[in-house]
């Protein structure tokens, strides 16, 4: 007997039948490829300093299409992060 089904069913089927793993703690050379059973976070800021990795403006191309080094367009900073 062959039996027939759509990817939305099949998938459907799975879901239903899948269940969670329990948590187990691993050392961290063996967690490669494996999902965290909660959320963590650092308990300090790190890096311990403002840090950017690219200092510059945004800015969009319609506001300076028609600049040239003639008619150069000046921009009104909008904000900074």
């Amino acid at each position: 007997m062959e039996l027939s089904l759509t990817v939305d069913e099949a998938l459907r089927l799975i879901a239903a039948a899948a269940r969670p793993l329990p948590a187990e703690a691993v050392a961290l050379a063996l967690a490669d490829g494996r999902v965290l059973a909660d959320e963590i976070r650092s308990p300090i800021a790190l890096p311990p300093f403002a840090n950017s990795a690219m200092d510059g403006y945004a800015l969009r191309a319609a506001d300076v299409r028609q600049a040239t080094s003639a008619a150069p367009v000046t921009l009104r900073v909008s904000g900074a992060v």
